[in-house]
């Protein structure tokens, strides 16, 4: 009992080690994605992007980033700007730009559409549209849309309207392929099949403004 009893006291003792060992490995991490950045801030910027049709990279899922930057270097997501970027990618490269981007706080969006669309917008995030069969956004990227890094879901509030509409777009025209873009994808697509090019629109401008 009392060998037992110290062993536990040794392990309680090694718990901050382990918890100190991990910090410090993201911090390292978060230190070489800054530097291995720096291409990737002439399009993304920092805290937000130099482009309406370029996302916002800032505190976004360190799951998801990971997610799609094997995508676009694997040659399964496609895009004429991202595509020669990423190739030339280790996993470690991924990781550290996962990381630091993740790290940075985002700047709050603007709303900058009508009363109108934006109701309409709140409406589908909060409620979905049940005759439809089209789930609440919330469920899934929360009430500020920020998004659950362990599933992947990203975060999507203070995104460009620009940027999250053509996203949309691009979700639905790919239904039939849905399943080769991996599980998330599919899941969209599914959803943005449903959805009309209003509906979207109001969406995508929604989500510019919500924080």
């Amino acid at each position: 009992m009392q060998q037992m009893k110290f062993g536990k006291i040794i392990y309680l003792c090694l718990i901050p080690l382990f918890f100190s060992n991990y910090i410090l490995a993201d911090e390292a991490s978060i230190k070489a994605g800054e530097s291995k950045a720096l291409a990737c801030t002439a399009c993304h910027g920092v805290e937000k992007s130099n482009n309406p049709e370029w996302p916002n990279l800032s505190q976004q899922s360190k799951k998801y980033l990971i997610e799609q930057l094997h995508l676009f270097r694997d040659g399964i997501r496609k895009n004429a700007l991202m595509s020669p970027q990423a190739m030339g990618l280790s996993d470690q490269d991924i990781i550290d730009l996962s990381n630091y981007y993740n790290s940075i706080e985002a700047t709050k969006g603007k709303v900058s559409a009508s009363d109108e669309i934006i109701k309409l917008g709140q409406e589908i995030y909060r409620a979905g549209i049940e005759d439809r069969e089209i789930p609440a956004c919330i469920s899934c990227h929360g009430p500020q849309g920020l998004g659950i890094d362990r599933t992947g879901y990203p975060k999507i509030s203070g995104q460009h309207a620009a940027y999250l509409e053509h996203r949309l777009e691009e979700y639905k025209e790919d239904y039939d392929n849905r399943e080769s873009y991996g599980k998330n994808f599919s899941i969209m697509s599914v959803i943005s099949f449903k959805l009309s090019n209003k509906e979207m629109k109001a969406l995508a401008e929604y989500l510019q403004g919500l924080y």
